[in-house]
C-alpha cells in the first residue's frame, strides 16, 4: 500500500465491507479527489469490480458525470441509481449545471436508503467552483479523502512491480532515473513508460540500463520531463491574463502579472503533480513561494467567481 493512498484504500475497504455485510456505510458519500493519475478512479473501479463479482447479489452502477452531462438520454433520476447497493459517480466536476439538482436529489435519496456512494473529482468539494453550494455541501458532508501525487519512491515501487509483471528487466539506476523523470506524479504516466519499454525489452539480452531506457523513450517520443508541459501551461495562462510569458516568469510584482504567475504555479501543481522544489526550479522561485502561491489561489477561488471561471476554463484546455 502506497503512503499517498493509504487513507483512501482504507476508506474504500470500509465501504466494501459495509456493502457486503448489508450494513449502512459510515460516512456517505465517500469523495476521492486528487490530480489526474493519482489513482482515485482506479480505486473506485476496483471497488465496483470486486462488489459486482461478489456472490451475494450486490448491485453496482458506475456513472460518468461527463457522459450524463453530454447525453440527453442519460439521467440521474433512474430508480436503479437510487436503489443499487453501490453507486460510483466519476469526475463529478464535469457535471453540467442543469444536472446538479438531480445529483442533489439522488444523493439525498441514496443517503435516506442507506446506500453506499463513491464520488471522484479532481479537487475537493470546496474547490469545485463550477458546482453549486447545495451540491458541494452534500459532498462535504461525507468522507472526503485526498490522494496526493506519487513521490519518486512510490513511482519506483510501481515501476519495479509492473516491470516484473511485464518481464521488463531494468537496472537499479534505470529504475531510479525513470522514477525521477516521469512527469505528473501519477500512475498512468508511470505505466505508460513501461508499455513502451516492454515492446523492446525482449531484444535486449540483459537488463535495460539508464542509457538504453533514455534511447528507447527518445526514439518513441515518450515525454519524461516537465519543461514542455510547464511551457504549455505558462503559454496558456499568460494569454488568458493578457501578459507575456516573459513577464509571467520574470520578477514583476504587478497584480495582473503576479496573479497569472500564481495561477500558473497552481495549475502546474494540480495537473502535473510535481513536487514544490521542482516547480520552484521551473518558475525560478523557491518552494515556499510556490506553496504560498498555491494556497493563495485556493483561497481566491472560493471568493472570486471571475477568477474561478478563468481557472476552470484553463483547466479544461490543459487537462
Amino acid at each position: 500500500m502506497l503512503p499517498e493512498n493509504r487513507v483512501a484504500v482504507r476508506a474504500v475497504r470500509s465501504v466494501y465491507r459495509s456493502v457486503v455485510a448489508g450494513k449502512r456505510p459510515g460516512a456517505t458519500p465517500l469523495v476521492l479527489h486528487g490530480p489526474p493519475g493519482t489513482g482515485k478512479s482506479h480505486l473506485s473501479a476496483s471497488l465496483a469490480q470486486r462488489l459486482s463479482t461478489s456472490p451475494n447479489g450486490v448491485t453496482v452502477r458506475v456513472v460518468s458525470a461527463g457522459d450524463v452531462s453530454r447525453s440527453p438520454e442519460e439521467s440521474l433520476t433512474d430508480d436503479e441509481l437510487t436503489d443499487c447497493d453501490l453507486l460510483a459517480l466519476e469526475d463529478v466536476q464535469q457535471l453540467s449545471e442543469h444536472k446538479t439538482d438531480a445529483a442533489c436529489d439522488l444523493l439525498d435519496r441514496r443517503t435516506a436508503r442507506r446506500r453506499a456512494t463513491v464520488v471522484t473529482a479532481h479537487a475537493g468539494p470546496s474547490q469545485l467552483a463550477n458546482l453549486p453550494h447545495r451540491l458541494t455541501s452534500r459532498l462535504s458532508a461525507g468522507l472526503v479523502v485526498q490522494l496526493g501525487p506519487l513521490t519518486p519512491a512510490s513511482r519506483r515501487a510501481i515501476l519495479a512491480e509492473v516491470a516484473i509483471a511485464k518481464k521488463v528487466r531494468l537496472t537499479d539506476e534505470a529504475l531510479d532515473w525513470l522514477s525521477e523523470q516521469v512527469t505528473g506524479g501519477g500512475v498512468r504516466a508511470t505505466l505508460g513508460l513501461l508499455q513502451n519499454l516492454a515492446q523492446v525489452a525482449s531484444a535486449f539480452p540483459g537488463p535495460l540500463t539508464r542509457a538504453d531506457v533514455q534511447q528507447t523513450l527518445a526514439e518513441t517520443g515518450q515525454p519524461t520531463s516537465a519543461p514542455n508541459d510547464i511551457s504549455r501551461i505558462v503559454e496558456r495562462v499568460a494569454a488568458a491574463f493578457g501578459v507575456s510569458e516573459k513577464e509571467l516568469l520574470g520578477p514583476s510584482r504587478l497584480r495582473s502579472v503576479l496573479q497569472s504567475r500564481q495561477v500558473a504555479m497552481y495549475l502546474a501543481r494540480e495537473l502535473m503533480g510535481l513536487s514544490l522544489p521542482r516547480l520552484g526550479a521551473a518558475f525560478g522561485r523557491d518552494h515556499t513561494t510556490v506553496l504560498h502561491a498555491c494556497r493563495k489561489v485556493e483561497t481566491a477561488l472560493t471568493e472570486d467567481t471571475e477568477l474561478a471561471k478563468r481557472v476552470r476554463d484553463l483547466r479544461a484546455v490543459l487537462a
